[in-house]
């Protein structure tokens, strides 16, 4: 342990006695810089490497494929990235994972714009609908496939995505945005951009709505299930970038935003979510190969969730419903002594459960990170961040008043250019949470570039995840005076860091003078001590099971996933990928098994190998004419899996055809852009769960720019 401490020490130590080297002479920012092309990450190390450096897989989706896409939805992109999971939990709950089975909330994925994560500690997941950004809004996305541990911390636990928004400086004059379709699909969003002095500014309005899925019937009983999932959104946001001198540059962002959708599936809830954001990057350019940044940024979202009430009237009405005293929706118990109680209660309208409970989330975060440079051989990076949560939700919590946490990161990685054809790259991280003990992860690679354009990759890591602050905390519970009712759900009080051990191989290879890229990935990565919910039978006298949030779980993930990107020419792409994953492992369900005496101990340990799709494939192929008109067409297959291993069904393996045509006219610098898109050009499929059913969609599109 002392050792472990010590190599620690001696390797911070020893970056920032290299950072204290380095700073000469000065460098510019040029349009150049700007406008170039996206030839080269950032994301994965904080320092600009080249593909052939970098010491994982990378794709890298640009403003070409993002406008060659049939995607009609920010989250619709993530299909175009090996072993990435879209998935709809409902029509308005959208998910993103990798690797990893999908639950309603995607836990194991770090998303930033920009570099501010939209990562809710609440909810231990991101809200796509509350992140106020669309496809028109960015310029490329970089998708790290693997953990991104040592770079951007325990959220990034499996993959990493950074969202990078369009340059004020790269448009100027009024936006227009309008769709319409089928399923009440409607919206439109208006932006403005202007430039004062050395300040560029662009401000967006954006709303939309939509009814979400159709009611299903089943068909061998032809029962109907209600689905009322729809959605409205509105959001406003601004950015702002400030150029003081010609080193130094402070790019700002504000947003608001109001979405109004369900939660559940089959017994859906309203749900109101308020959110802002406030951002601010400064950075200075110090010279060609070293950068100062300081970012500082605040989340904050209040979401109010409208329940079925209780009243005590009604708990006592439920008691008796059969002769063991269960109530019929919460598996609520009502022992003589507790019903006496109730009994008394001169208001028999009080309530127990509320029409509507309020939450509240808020999120500081303040990073300082340099790339610095010693050798030609040797880069680095250094970054050191703060990190303060709080969390305010009486039911959730049990309690009333804020649950605040604050966590700090220590972080630094070196690329060594050890000949011409072998760069090494080592990345480490230190996470320390208040009153907690820390974690260390770390990742080392191996590129060897055997020639121009082609490399091979040798990485390991290992990871951690540390327990949100709502999964080390909750407590739901409903309350008479200090009696418990019911307590659906509550921690574990020995709640663990999940663990992830990873080994890849890469090969990144360019062939027809870069026309035709093919990157491919085998991977093994053993996921320990996974978060998730057991069932116990509770040790009191007011309900007969409580589920707790606790380490129940392990996976062993191997596979493998490739892209081929194919350009032959500026007018004509072809995208494809597959991947092809075994998941082996268990959950600790529940320490009984119910049967029709009641309850008997014995532990349910269940399978979660067909929680992941073993195969995904999905082709792009995208014409643009001389015409300015773009014909785009998407096929997209996901084989069959259980959306979890406590229930039953299997959502079946369905495969579904985009297609999307655009035109645009030019007079002088104004453009005016018309566009068509059908998803799912055939028959409907399950989407997550069976009652979920995605028919044919008929999206139009109108937009117009004028300076």
């Amino acid at each position: 342990m002392k050792c472990n401490q010590f190599n620690n020490f001696l390797f911070f130590a020893l970056a920032f006695f290299i950072s204290s080297q380095t700073y000469a002479e000065e460098w510019v920012i040029t349009e150049e810089d700007l406008f170039a092309e996206v030839d080269s990450v950032s994301g994965v190390t904080h320092m600009r490497q080249e593909l052939q450096q970098v010491p994982a897989a990378v794709t890298i989706i640009d403003r070409r494929m993002i406008e060659s896409s049939t995607a009609v939805s920010l989250v619709d992109l993530f299909r175009l990235v090996p072993g990435f999971q879209v998935y709809f939990h409902h029509a308005n709950k959208p998910g993103v994972a990798y690797h990893a089975p999908g639950g309603e909330y995607s836990r194991r994925l770090e998303v930033k714009i920009d570099g501010r994560s939209v990562y809710e500690p609440l909810l231990s997941s991101v809200e796509w609908n509350t992140i106020g950004i669309d496809l028109d809004d960015v310029d490329y996305i970089e998708i790290i496939r693997g953990s991104n541990n040592s770079a951007d911390g325990s959220n990034a636990f499996l993959a990493s995505i950074n969202i990078v928004t369009r340059s004020v400086l790269s448009e100027a004059g009024t936006k227009t945005n309008l769709h319409y379709g089928n399923k009440g699909i409607q919206g439109g969003a208006i932006s403005h951009s202007s430039q004062v002095g050395q300040l560029a500014s662009r401000a967006t309005l954006r709303v939309k709505k939509n009814n979400g899925f159709d009611d299903y019937y089943d068909e061998p009983s032809d029962a109907k299930i209600e689905i009322d999932d729809g959605a409205e959104t509105f959001t406003l946001s601004y950015q702002g970038l400030w150029t003081p001198t010609i080193t130094d540059s402070i790019d700002f962002q504000l947003g608001i935003g109001q979405t109004d959708t369900t939660i559940g599936h089959k017994d859906y809830f309203e749900r109101q979510w308020d959110s802002q954001y406030q951002y601010v990057e400064w950075k200075r350019i110090v010279n060609n190969w070293s950068d100062f940044e300081l970012l500082v940024y605040h989340n904050s979202i209040d979401f109010i969730d409208h329940a079925r009430p209780w009243t005590v009237a009604n708990v006592l009405g439920y008691w008796g419903a059969n002769e063991n005293g269960k109530s019929l929706a919460r598996d609520v118990v009502l022992t003589p002594q507790t019903q006496a109680v109730l009994m008394t209660e001169p208001n028999q309208e009080r309530f127990i459960v509320k029409p509507s409970y309020a939450h509240f989330s808020d999120r500081w975060d303040a990073e300082i990170r340099s790339n610095i440079y010693r050798r030609d051989d040797l880069r680095m990076n250094l970054g050191l961040a703060s990190r303060h949560d709080s969390l305010k939700s009486d039911l959730f919590l049990g309690q009333a008043g804020k649950l605040s946490q604050i966590s700090n990161r220590l972080y630094a990685n070196a690329e060594w250019t050890a000949s011409d054809n072998l760069t090494l790259n080592y990345g480490q991280i230190l996470e320390k949470k208040r009153h907690q003990a820390s974690t260390n992860s770390f990742r080392v690679a191996a590129n060897y570039q055997f020639s121009e354009q082609h490399v091979f990759r040798l990485a390991a890591s290992q990871s951690y995840r540390e327990p949100t602050i709502l999964e080390a905390n909750q407590n739901s519970s409903y309350f008479y005076n200090d009696i418990s009712i019911n307590t659906p759900v509550r921690a574990d009080n020995d709640i663990a860091s999940e663990k992830l051990t990873s080994h890849e191989i890469g090969y990144l290879g360019s062939f027809l003078e870069n026309k035709l890229n093919f990157d491919i990935r085998l991977f093994n990565e053993d996921l320990t001590h996974l978060i998730a919910e057991r069932r116990e039978l509770f040790d009191g006298d007011t309900q007969d099971i409580i589920n707790i949030i606790d380490n129940t779980g392990y996976m062993t993930l191997t596979g493998l996933e490739w892209q081929l990107k194919y350009r032959p020419t500026n007018q004509l792409l072809l995208n494809l990928n597959h991947s092809y994953i075994d998941a082996d492992g268990e959950v600790f369900y529940a320490s009984y098994i119910e049967n029709n005496d009641g309850y008997l101990q014995l532990d349910d340990v269940r399978s979660i190998n067909e929680c992941v799709p073993t195969d995904m494939i999905n082709v792009l192929v995208s014409y643009q004419a001389d015409n300015n008109l773009t014909l785009s067409g998407s096929f997209h297959y996901k084989s069959g899996y259980k959306n979890s291993p406590k229930y039953i069904e299997t959502a079946p393996g369905y495969s579904r055809v985009d297609l999307k045509a655009s035109k645009r006219w030019y007079q002088k610098n104004n453009w005016l852009e018309l566009s068509f898109a059908v998803q799912n050009m055939g028959d409907d499929y399950s989407e997550h769960h069976t009652f979920n059913r995605f028919k044919t969609q008929y999206i139009i599109g109108f937009k117009v720019n004028s300076h």
